[in-house]
């Protein structure tokens, strides 16, 4: 597109290569006219411009001269919308109950990953809203499962277990504690630029400055990294062993104490997803050890 100063000292336009033809024809326009390009500051005879000098060179010759070459047209890909798209499929298919939690976890998984992209790459990815609703299907199929499980599990009659069972019960619970905190800290990291929330500054939202890990890894202050993932774990509960009669779980995150955490939690630059094998948390009662890929392991035992 181009502007022009005609020759009653007016500025005209933008206006279209073709239509700059045209008015050549009319001989509304000369070689001398003041043209300027769309996007820049500086005024140039129409001579002097390069994809309008031949223009005039025709008009002086009486010979049409060809056009300049136009620049190859770029070949536009559409916005990848895969990942977005598993996320809503895999959130249609947790509303089965069987698939609750198995196409649910990984349906808002997917969805987290799916929007960061949308938003630090909107050229090269899309589906930010069937992100978004696989997200929301996702999460309200967990929910739906967890209301469920509250009202059907304390109608099912107790089978009675021996003192020799239950402790085996107690370390499932405890298992399934660090996958549930695990998990937390992955859905913050896909958020923060991959990173777990004690190697990102207080300034973004993270707990650097509140560190306080000691020569074995374990940092003392495991209640403010804890404090700051409470939306992703949900309940208090969580951050107790079941087999640990020391501690009991707090009303509210607002009120967590030390007596209300059993878990220990490793902090370094060196614990995050990029380095799968370190160790993020370990039950003391039971030596459950949770991994920074999100599986928990028995620690070995030492002879």
């Amino acid at each position: 597109m181009y502007k022009i100063i005609g020759a009653d000292g007016k500025e005209y336009g933008p206006v279209s290569f073709e239509q700059l033809q045209n008015w050549l024809t009319q001989r509304r326009i000369n070689a001398r006219t003041q043209i300027k390009v769309a996007g820049t500051t500086d005024w140039k005879q129409a001579d002097q411009i390069p994809e309008l000098a031949f223009l005039f060179t025709s008009q002086a010759t009486g010979t049409p001269a060809a056009p300049p070459p136009l620049p190859p047209r770029s070949r536009s890909t559409a916005p990848q919308k895969g990942l977005a798209v598993l996320s809503f499929v895999l959130g249609l298919c947790s509303f089965g109950l069987c698939l609750s939690v198995l196409a649910g976890i990984p349906a808002i998984i997917c969805g987290h990953i799916a929007r960061r992209r949308v938003s630090r790459f909107p050229a090269r990815y899309g589906g930010a809203g069937l992100a978004v609703a696989g997200m929301l299907l996702g999460y309200a199929s967990v929910v739906f499962l967890v209301v469920i499980a509250t009202l059907v599990l304390p109608n099912i009659p107790r089978i009675p277990i021996t003192p020799r069972i239950k402790p085996i019960h107690q370390l499932s619970d405890c298992e399934n504690n660090l996958r549930q905190i695990g998990l937390s800290f992955k859905v913050w990291e896909l958020e923060h630029n991959d990173q777990y929330p004690f190697n990102v500054s207080t300034n973004s939202g993270g707990t650097l400055e509140l560190c306080k890990a000691g020569p074995d890894g374990f940092d003392s202050n495991a209640i403010a990294h804890f404090l700051i993932i409470s939306n992703e774990l949900g309940t208090t509960a969580l951050l107790v062993c079941p087999n640990d009669r020391s501690k009991h779980p707090a009303p509210s995150f607002q009120d967590v104490q030390p007596d209300n955490v059993s878990y220990q939690l490793r902090t370094g630059t060196n614990i995050n997803s990029e380095n799968p094998q370190e160790v993020l948390a370990v039950c003391p009662v039971h030596g459950y050890q949770l991994f920074c890929d999100g599986n928990v392991r028995k620690a070995p035992s030492r002879r």
